[in-house]
């Protein structure tokens, strides 16, 4: 049991990291300020209407403007490779648009306001992985939908990246958590529904086991008692397939009593 949880938290650990660094600054809004030259359409001496600005260090916007501020629909490139292609509001990328992140080649296409991603948008890595929700100042903030290039799948709640609150995590192995998460790890109430029909339904800790539950074989056999670190430790109750009741202390999926007299109790 404890090896196949713990191969369960190896791929949590995978969609984590994904999460938690993967993770692009939307705001890198035109400066006009910083000086240029301009080519298009003016009005009482200013920009206004379709135009190209490119600036010193290489940055160019092709796109709209108005009364000499970048406003509208257009098309900013990065010297260092970055590019949004989408609306504007007061120079600053406001409405809906894509980016294109050079560095780690991500791209993002969603909602924006101030310069930020804030509404609904996608965010796809380089590898292959998806985020498709809510965002709040740059930040997955609300429901998404997490969608791993290895099959992983988790649809819930996010806070500051992360996976908090409820959440549904979807294995490509056919196991799937359904529960309380915190932090990104599994935490608080929660089930586990294993592909070989194996049921866990309790207490989580840190992506563990840990707590009280009851945890069910596809045989039929049952034991609920005391958990810790994906083991059967403490006290708790096991009822074989056959109806046969042992109960008492448990130390690392093992009974610490007597057997025996156990069932002889019984």
């Amino acid at each position: 049991m404890k090896k196949l949880i713990l191969t369960v938290i190896a791929f949590l650990s995978f969609g984590f990291y994904h999460q938690a660094m993967a993770q692009d600054t939307g705001e890198k809004n035109p400066n006009l300020k910083q000086g240029g030259k301009y080519i298009g359409h003016k009005k009482d001496g200013k920009m206004h209407g379709k135009g190209v600005y490119e600036w010193k260090n290489g940055d160019r916007f092709e796109g709209n403007f108005v009364d000499g501020q970048i406003d509208g629909y257009g098309r900013y490139s990065w010297v260092d490779g970055d590019q949004y292609q989408g609306d504007f509001k007061n120079g600053k990328q406001d409405g809906f648009g894509s980016a294109f992140y050079a560095d780690k080649c991500n791209t993002y296409e969603g909602e924006w306001k101030n310069g930020r991603r804030n509404g609904h948008g996608k965010l796809t890595w380089a590898n292959g992985d998806t985020y498709e929700g809510e965002w709040v100042d740059d930040v997955r903030v609300g429901e998404g939908v997490f969608t791993a290039a290895n099959g992983d799948k988790y649809v819930g709640h996010y806070e500051n990246n992360m996976r908090n609150g409820y959440g549904t995590y979807y294995h490509n192995n056919g196991d799937v958590y359904a529960g309380q998460w915190m932090n990104g790890e599994k935490e608080g109430l929660g089930k586990y529904t294993y592909a070989n029909g194996n049921v866990y339904e309790g207490q989580f800790c840190n992506s563990y086991i840990e707590g009280q539950g009851t945890f069910v074989w596809a045989s039929g056999a049952t034991y609920t008692g005391q958990f810790k670190e994906d083991m059967r430790n403490g006290v708790g109750t096991y009822t074989t397939a056959s109806g046969r009741v042992i109960a008492g202390s448990w130390k690392d999926n093992r009974f610490a009593g007597d057997i025996n007299n156990a069932l002889a109790q019984r």
